[in-house]
């Protein structure tokens, strides 16, 4: 399901969001396959060249690591035995653990090479208040976590909570104008990006990213906001996704439907022109930047070398069952890349399961 983030007002904008996520709870139904489009190409890296759509899919192997299937709740335990409700942002630690935002249970969970699922403590603020609808989950290398909230109680709220490993708590305070909805890891500096879109004096808006570091408790530096005559559809510039390459090229969602690149020197382009997205949730590269895997309303695609394939998606009858390419059925979320390039993390919230495919 796509949604608008129409940002007109700020008000608008938060009662949006919030309808997404009501939205999302429930909505299970297939997205249309799409093949080639039309007007498919000029002569240019930044597009694909050649759309070739493989609906028998690939022999990839989908396995469910943990929460049972089609079953919502709040447990921990080993594999099937612990349940989600919600789960969304992923990351991948370097010793082999997954964390998960598990948004409607207001919990990030911890999740072993085993697949042994525990709930990892997230201190109080100091009006002693808890986390509440957290969607997306950074770690940095010294163990820090860095967890967007997307708080929608009656005054909404948009929080990052920032927690050492010593337990201290921060809350950078975000600007009142600010809606941010997607965090992205710099390969190099180890902090991160944050982006969304920001409501200016006049009642518009712009599409907005800055760099993740508390200032005097106030989020974000160099600020860059891309010129809404860039933009496809400028009545919705809000960037809803974020990927920082290895290349050093950042790699932006707008819309949920059309992805963009910038890079070191400030370019900002429009990328894959001739393939219409229909809900992009997440979109990463491997190292080389060679290959982008975009999940797009539930499917897991692949484009390399400017040839897009399917790799998996949602197959009746819709049951969430694990399988070796088109006999699995999935409806991916946000997705993380193992180390050596060979799986693929990602959450199924439909599912309510956090699942992996086999690259290689």
């Amino acid at each position: 399901m796509l949604y608008k983030p129409i940002v007109m007002r700020a008000h608008t904008y938060q009662l949006l969001i919030c309808g997404l996520f009501i939205a999302l709870s429930s909505c299970r139904k297939e997205p249309a396959i799409q093949g080639s489009n039309s007007n498919p190409s000029t002569e240019s890296d930044d597009q694909l060249k050649i759309t070739s759509v493989n609906e028998d899919y690939l022999p990839l192997t989908v396995k469910t690591i943990a929460g049972k299937r089609n079953v919502k709740g709040y447990l921990d335990g080993t594999g099937d035995a612990a349940l989600f409700n919600g789960s969304w942002g992923i990351e991948l630690t370097d010793d082999g653990n997954l964390y998960v935002a598990d948004i409607f249970n207001n919990k990030i969970r911890k999740i072993t090479p085993d697949g042994v699922v525990t709930t990892v403590k997230i201190p109080l603020r100091p009006d002693r208040t808890s986390l509440r609808n957290p969607a997306v989950i950074k770690i940095a290398k010294d163990g820090t976590m860095n967890i967007l909230a997307l708080e929608y109680t009656y005054n909404f709220k948009y929080r990052v909570w920032i927690v050492k490993p010593n337990g201290e708590l921060y809350n950078p305070e975000i600007k009142s104008n600010e809606f941010f909805v997607d965090m992205g890891k710099d390969p190099y500096e180890d902090n991160y990006w944050i982006c969304g879109a920001q409501t200016t004096g006049n009642g518009s808006a712009r599409g907005l990213i800055a760099k993740f570091l508390t200032v005097n408790d106030t989020l974000g530096t160099n600020p860059y906001s891309p010129d809404n005559n860039q933009i496809v559809d400028p009545q919705y510039p809000s960037i809803t996704g974020i990927f920082c390459g290895y290349n050093g090229v950042k790699y932006l969602v707008v819309n949920q439907r059309y992805i963009y690149k910038l890079t070191k020197s400030g370019e900002f382009k429009r990328i894959f022109i001739n393939y219409n997205f229909r809900g992009i949730y997440s979109i990463i590269a491997n190292k080389d930047s060679r290959t982008v895997y975009v999940a797009d309303d539930g499917r897991i695609l692949a484009i390399s070398n400017n040839h897009l394939q399917f790799l998996v998606g949602p197959r009746a009858p819709y049951d969430g069952r694990d399988g070796v390419g088109s006999s699995a059925d999935v409806r991916a979320h946000h997705m993380v890349l193992s180390k050596d390039e060979n799986t693929l993390y990602f959450t199924d919230y439909s599912h309510y399961t956090i699942r992996k495919i086999l690259l290689k």
